[in-house]
């Protein structure tokens, strides 16, 4: 089975998302935390700050970059434009035309993320965790928000303008 252009995108894109949030998350953590050996939950700088600073720079980056990306595929003919209206009241449909307010839009979502990766961390009674430990997690975290802020930046995007990439 084959897949089609825009699945091939879409995987190519995200993969390359998915390789840059988890250098960036790489270089950072080393940098802010490599001579320390426990990381505490709380505090000013902690692990749920870190979260909710990286995801939510991390939203409005990928946002804006997959946006403009499948923009530009959409005018060369890399990609095809998703046939739906977007009366079809979609959550994905509901967000903002401008790329600007989408990748602020993206950049929310990723805090709402945060925050509940925060949450079940504090529900787990954990108050501090080991570097490693927060290496891993934290890797694995940055590889999903970009994945998936990709994946509904890349599908509005594909539908952006339907009327005027379309043949009536």
């Amino acid at each position: 089975m084959q897949l089609s252009l825009n699945y091939k995108f879409l995987i190519l894109l995200q993969s390359v998302m998915a390789f840059l949030a988890l250098g960036l998350n790489t270089v950072l953590t080393l940098l802010l935390w490599l001579p320390k050996s426990i990381l505490p939950l709380w505090g000013q700088h902690s692990i749920a700050t870190y979260f909710f600073i990286f995801t939510m720079s991390i939203g409005f980056v990928v946002g804006w970059v997959a946006t403009k990306v499948t923009r530009k595929a959409l005018r060369i003919g890399r990609v095809l434009p998703l046939h739906w209206h977007l009366k079809s009241q979609t959550l994905i449909d509901k967000l903002p035309s401008k790329t600007f307010n989408r990748a602020f839009m993206f950049s929310l979502s990723g805090f709402s993320m945060a925050a509940i990766l925060v949450m079940l961390l504090d529900t787990l009674q954990l108050q501090a965790i080991p570097y490693l430990d927060f290496m891993l997690l934290s890797g694995i975290y940055s590889v999903c928000v970009s994945v998936a802020i990709t994946s509904m930046a890349v599908y509005r995007a594909l539908s952006d303008n339907i009327l005027r990439h379309s043949r009536i």
